[in-house]
C-alpha cells in the first residue's frame, strides 16, 4: 500500500492509501489534478518527460520543519500543523503553552515551537494565498 497526501478543506493535508494511482481518480478529478503519461508519484517521485503544471496552477508556498519532537507544517493558509494537532496561527500563538503542556513538551521544547509559530505567522503575512 502506498500513501499520498491530498488537501481536504477544513481538514488540511489528509492521507489517502492506494495500490495504483488510478484508484484515486475521483479524488484527483475533484481537485482538478491531471497526471500525464508516465507520471509516477512515490518513493523517488518523478514527474515524467513533458509533465507540466498547467496555466493557472496555484501551488502555495509551504514550509516543513523537522523539529526536535514533532514535524511542523504550513501550506500557505491560516493553519499550522504540529504533529497531529492542527490549529489556526492565532490559536497556536495564544495556546501553544497549554497545548505543549498537555502533550508533555518541556519548557525548552515549547519555546522552540513558539519560535516556529512566530516565524510562520510573520511569513503568512506576506505568503497568504488570498
Amino acid at each position: 500500500m502506498k500513501k499520498i497526501y491530498l488537501w481536504v478543506s477544513g481538514k488540511g493535508w489528509t492521507p489517502f492509501q492506494y495500490n495504483e494511482l488510478s484508484e484515486l481518480a475521483a479524488e484527483f478529478e475533484a481537485r482538478n489534478i491531471k497526471l500525464g503519461d508516465e507520471c509516477k508519484l512515490g518513493a523517488g517521485c518523478k514527474l515524467g518527460d513533458g509533465c507540466e503544471l498547467g496555466y493557472g496552477c496555484d501551488v502555495p508556498k509551504s514550509l516543513f520543519i523537522s523539529a526536535s519532537r514533532q514535524a511542523v507544517s504550513y501550506w500557505g493558509e491560516d493553519v499550522i500543523k504540529i504533529g497531529c494537532k492542527c490549529y489556526t496561527i492565532s490559536e497556536w500563538q495564544k495556546h501553544f503553552r497549554k497545548i505543549g503542556e498537555a502533550e508533555g513538551y518541556s519548557t525548552e521544547q515549547m519555546e522552540e515551537y513558539k519560535g516556529y509559530i512566530d516565524l510562520i505567522a510573520t511569513m503568512h503575512k506576506t505568503w497568504a494565498l488570498h
